[in-house]
């Protein structure tokens, strides 16, 4: 593992930071580049974008020292130490969100428009920002013996990496969405997709982890298999309003579609 990056004197760039930061810019980057198509300026979009990622910071640290406390509790100044590592996803994703909504709403923008846009970049920040979490040792797997397990520092046995696993099925899922973008049926398709698909991949990798996580129901079942549910099944329910909904107005905007009825981005 490579939890530092590189250090100069008293200065240290964190491998986690650091990937972070890259997952972020390119995210950011790939969204500013196809606002225009989305009918988004690209000032707004950075805008949303920042202030998201500023929020997701914030409630994704909160979540992880509120679930893990007594990694804290010693320490409590080892809070604001984020570039070490520890964030949990979903409660940076819920505050995101969250924020990103507030701002949307303020400048009267598309809000679906947005979350198709923003649904690639997601999972494409995402997985790049997991490599970090390899690099710093956190959210690592369950014991195992297959032949590309990983032996982190301070464990006796090899674990299942997780965090490739994660960046593997994200950039899948980057790929996938961003085939669908050009053949979307309806606004909002992409987002409520990445959320189904995103809950799936984190329900199916939860039963690998052991790092940052514990066992809530019949020792099999986790805090993020229930957050992944929900995600799932909130996914699946906005997937099927706004396809109904596309339905009933799939008339009223000829102008906003091609010869095929899709939307046209």
């Amino acid at each position: 593992m490579r939890p530092e990056l590189i250090k100069i004197g008293p200065i240290t760039l964190y491998t986690y930071g650091f990937m972070w930061m890259v997952g972020i810019w390119l995210a950011v980057w790939r969204a500013l580049r196809h606002a225009p198509r989305y009918g988004i300026r690209p000032d707004d979009a950075l805008d949303i974008a920042f202030w998201s990622v500023a929020a997701g910071i914030v409630g994704g640290r909160l979540a992880f020292v509120l679930t893990n406390w007594s990694q804290y509790a010693s320490d409590p100044l080892s809070v604001l130490r984020v570039w070490e590592g520890g964030m949990s996803y979903f409660g940076g994703f819920g505050l995101a969100i969250a924020t990103a909504i507030y701002l949307i709403r303020r400048r009267a923008i598309p809000i679906w428009q947005l979350g198709d846009l923003a649904a690639p970049s997601l999972a494409l920040g995402y997985a790049i920002a997991r490599i970090g979490c390899f690099a710093a040792g956190c959210c690592y797997g369950v014991p195992t013996e297959l032949p590309w397990g990983v032996r982190f520092p301070g464990h006796d046995h090899a674990v299942h990496p997780t965090q490739l696993y994660a960046t593997a099925m994200n950039l899948l899922l980057f790929a996938i969405l961003s085939f669908w973008a050009s053949r979307r049926q309806f606004e909002g398709q992409l987002f409520a997709g990445f959320l189904i698909l995103h809950g799936f991949y984190r329900f199916i990798n939860e039963f690998f982890r052991a790092g940052a996580t514990s066992k809530l129901m019949l020792g099999v079942f986790t805090y993020g298999h229930l957050v992944a549910m929900l995600v799932i099944l909130i996914g699946a329910g906005l997937y099927g309003v706004l396809a109904s909904r596309a339905k009933q107005q799939v008339y009223s905007y000829p102008t906003e579609r091609d010869d095929h009825g899709r939307i046209r981005p």
